[in-house]
């Protein structure tokens, strides 16, 4: 499949999912300017294993893998495997695709809403979701449609990485150097932390994390191997490979 902007149209006024308009602006232009020096040059070591995992899993694939990024920010995870794929990433934020496309400018990017994107059954070989960019999504079960969806758009032979982010991890959060430093804070909105917030230097950001049980019992009967480690920090890196 050639990679184009072929995902579904998405009407920003229809109103049909009342979060996507608070995300877009939390991702400003503002934010967007600070995110690299917040979220990327200030975790090394979780972004050296992300490139390491990475680097095992297309090794795994063809020559030129199909390569979807969700939630793709500014593409840092495709700028250092230039070349390795037929690279797409999807999000919501434009002012984070500006950046993106000047990172990865071999790569495809379309500006959508997770809940409304959508591709036909085995478009790609590997598809990806980092700092669990899924939370952002309004409830538990449009969380688990998408990796549903997700498992559907991998071709057999395939690979799913997911960056899972656990309510036991988050309740820790504050008493990181991280939050010292910056300041930044969750809040839970609900007693074991699947619900709740973040309050950093772009506004509040509204989170859904269920358990990581829910995800594996989706993602597990599609896949040869399925393997979840926790990086000793805040994530669970879901790598499931050999799609059936």
């Amino acid at each position: 499949m050639e990679l184009t902007n072929k995902v579904g149209e998405l009407d920003p006024d229809a109103g049909k999912v009342t979060f996507y308009n608070d995300v877009r602006a939390v991702y400003g232009e503002n934010y967007a300017a600070r995110y690299q020096s917040l979220y990327i040059n200030r975790w090394p070591q979780k972004h050296q294993l992300n490139a390491k995992n990475l680097a095992s899993v297309l090794d795994q694939l063809h020559r030129k893998p199909r390569w979807l990024d969700l939630a793709c920010g500014q593409a840092w995870h495709f700028s250092i495997f230039s070349g390795r794929a037929a690279m797409l990433g999807v999000d919501i934020s434009e002012a984070q695709l500006a950046r993106a496309r000047i990172m990865a400018p071999e790569a495809v990017f379309v500006c959508k809403n997770l809940v409304e994107t959508s591709f036909p059954a085995q478009s790609f070989d590997l598809v990806t979701n980092f700092w669990a960019g899924y939370c952002y999504l309004p409830d538990r079960e449009s969380i688990a449609n998408l990796w549903r969806s997700a498992v559907d758009w991998i071709a057999p032979g395939g690979a799913l990485y997911i960056e899972v982010l656990l309510g036991k991890d988050l309740a820790t959060f504050n008493r990181s150097r991280f939050s010292g430093r910056t300041g930044f804070s969750v809040s839970p909105r609900s007693e074991d932390y699947s619900e709740w917030e973040y309050e950093d230097i772009g506004g509040r950001h509204v989170m859904t994390s269920p358990p990581l049980e829910e995800i594996l019992d989706i993602v597990s009967p599609f896949f040869g191997a399925v393997d979840a480690r926790h990086d000793g920090a805040f994530m669970v890196h879901l790598i499931a490979t050999d799609r059936r």
